[in-house]
């Protein structure tokens, strides 16, 4: 028996891949259903007929549609649906771009089913995912292995906002688009902007990916 009622929509060309991965998020016990389709337009033919799904994992390269632009279709017509980026896709300025679409995760292809299993149980518990390839290519170094001791640092001091800022934050946090979280809050999309550019600067980040890295450091995730 399944612990909850959640949806999961699988959008690949690969038939094998879409097997091995419906096969995987229905033994989690956190999806009831979890459909494949095999293009955009399959995917949003059925998100228009199925209001309530919990999760999207899309892959970047599909016959009709290729890089961001099914990324941001979707964002476009859904813009709270928690999406995945499960693709081959391993350029790590590929990676930056989609967290600013409002990702949850991207997971590489190339990760085993422990690791794709961890990461949709990260995700659905609230969290994001940035593959330990792109973290060091986004500006941040990746923290040292059990096998290699290091002095321990000194701990970093988290940096103060307002208490909407802070609001601001815990949804980017949680790969929510300005839209999102404009009607959360009940604010203006433009307060949300002005909110996040203070956030940017406190945390020294240029883009999402790097706020979500800097936050885990800070271990305000």
């Amino acid at each position: 028996m399944k612990d909850s009622n959640l949806k999961a929509l699988l959008v690949d060309d690969h038939p094998i891949v879409t097997e091995a991965i419906t096969t995987a998020l229905l033994a989690l016990n956190i999806f009831s259903e979890a459909t494949s389709v095999r293009s955009l337009a399959e995917a949003m033919e059925f998100l228009g007929n199925n209001s309530e799904i919990d999760l999207v994992m899309l892959d970047l390269h599909l016959e009709d549609t290729q890089g961001v632009d099914g990324m941001s279709t979707l964002r476009e017509n859904y813009p709270d649906l928690p999406i995945v980026i499960f693709s081959g896709e391993e350029d790590p300025a590929i990676i930056a771009q989609s967290f600013e679409y409002g990702v949850r995760g991207f997971i590489p292809k190339s990760s085993n089913v422990d690791i794709i299993v961890n990461v949709i149980r990260m995700v659905m518990a609230g969290s994001s995912y940035i593959p330990p390839n792109a973290i060091r290519l986004l500006g941040f170094d990746l923290p040292p292995t059990a096998t290699k001791p290091t002095p321990t640092p000194a701990p970093q001091e988290k940096p103060s906002f307002t208490p909407r800022q802070e609001e601001v934050l815990h949804c980017l946090l949680k790969g929510m688009p300005n839209k999102v979280i404009a009607d959360r809050l009940n604010m203006a999309e433009g307060t949300v902007k002005t909110h996040l550019a203070t956030v940017f600067r406190v945390l020294g980040a240029k883009s999402r990916a790097q706020v979500i890295l800097k936050a885990r450091q800070l271990g305000m995730i």
